[in-house]
């Protein structure tokens, strides 16, 4: 049987389009790609990590050249190691050396994860984590996430203790986003530009690994450090660098404050280090919800001077923007003996009327004003 359609049958052009576009107006935030998350679980032996290297790889250190005077300014407690140089001229190839002497140590488990927000086509740059402290929450935070979606941003994480206090060789970290880039279908993560936090530390990842692999990070922090000594690396004295001290933290107090808040001047001032350094008032070791915001304007701003605009790391290794060391703004460093909130000077270097040699060593004007209200408010509007 033939069934004939007529023409008064069939929907107008009209009602078709409505439709067409209803259907799409409502389908579009399912059409959005979804995040991927993709986490791996690994055992590496312990000469992968920190410990190891500082027992055996002394002959690597370099002599510590700083003007630290223990004897006068305080003595440490008798639990704490009184090494005073975490500067370990230490390559991948003498690590390698080193576990064929020695032998390799015991495995543990260590855990590592990535997200890659779902709408970015190619990755721009990676923040690596050590979850050592409040590396956990941080790589979890959804302002930071949505600062990785504006900037096309990759979060990588990792805990365990081969890794989380720094570990050798630095090639593991570009084997592990080879590994992971090619499940996340984002192979570019290999040569994607970094950005390194550490807490506590966790700085011995952030600070020795920039030190020796300074040409790949664009800006690296440290929160809090657990030992200040670990801050005091020549070699990432050109990578922009942020330490955020809090004003009750114990580690602060051990030896000295007056010890610890030296150790960023005289980088700045033996070295020229395009550094910065916050005392966060009323806090101790831990971060509180008003830290994270100074830590993103450091994050944005000096993704911004550093990576440029066309960065395509699908390419190949991307060539970071140096910084001009004699230029942008400085910052009158925080005072121990005043306390509290400080409303500290910040001006262009030219302007400056503090000692710029060792001030702190601000991007620019606007960052230079995100700094100088945490340091007189303790927060960011």
């Amino acid at each position: 049987m033939n069934t004939m359609i007529h023409m008064h049958q069939l929907p107008s052009l009209k009602y078709l389009l409505l439709l067409i576009m209803t259907q799409t107006l409502f389908a579009s935030p399912s059409m959005s790609a979804p995040d991927i998350e993709i986490s791996k679980t690994k055992s590496l032996t312990m000469s992968h990590s920190l410990s190891w290297v500082m027992q055996n790889a002394k002959e690597h250190t370099m002599t510590w050249d700083a003007e630290l005077d223990e004897i006068n300014w305080g003595t440490p407690a008798d639990e704490m190691p009184t090494i005073k140089n975490w500067d370990f001229r230490l390559t991948d190839k003498d690590w390698f050396g080193l576990v064929e002497q020695h032998g390799a140590a015991p495995e543990e488990e260590a855990v590592f994860d990535l997200w890659v927000p779902g709408d970015v086509q190619v990755v721009k740059g990676v923040i690596a984590i050590s979850s050592h402290g409040s590396g956990k929450p941080l790589y979890e935070d959804e302002a930071l996430r949505a600062i990785a979606r504006e900037l096309d941003l990759a979060l990588f994480r990792f805990v365990g203790n081969p890794v989380q206090r720094g570990f050798w060789p630095r090639s593991l970290l570009s084997d592990l986003f080879a590994e992971f880039g090619q499940e996340a279908d984002h192979p570019e993560l290999i040569n994607a530009p970094l950005f390194l936090y550490g807490h506590s530390n966790g700085t011995g990842f952030s600070s020795l690994f920039t030190a020796g692999a300074s040409d790949r990070v664009w800006a690296w922090m440290s929160m809090r450090p657990g030992f200040t000594y670990q801050v005091y690396q020549p070699e990432a004295a050109k990578v922009p660098g942020l330490v955020i001290f809090g004003e009750d933290d114990d580690f602060l107090a051990r030896p000295t404050v007056k010890e610890n808040l030296s150790v960023v001047p005289l980088m700045r001032r033996q070295h020229d280090a395009v550094w910065n350094m916050v005392v966060e008032p009323e806090t101790g070791h831990a971060p509180t919800d008003k830290t994270w915001p100074l830590v993103y304007s450091f994050l944005k701003h000096s993704f911004k001077a550093r990576v440029p605009e066309n960065a395509d790391p699908r390419k190949g290794p991307v060539s970071l923007i140096p910084l001009d060391t004699a230029a942008c703004y400085r910052g009158q460093n925080w005072d121990s003996a005043n306390g509290g909130y400080q409303t500290l000077e910040i001006a262009p270097v030219d302007s400056f009327t503090g000692d710029t040699s060792s001030a702190s060593w601000l991007l620019n004007a606007d960052y230079a004003k995100d700094w100088q209200a945490f340091q007189r408010d303790g927060a960011l509007n």
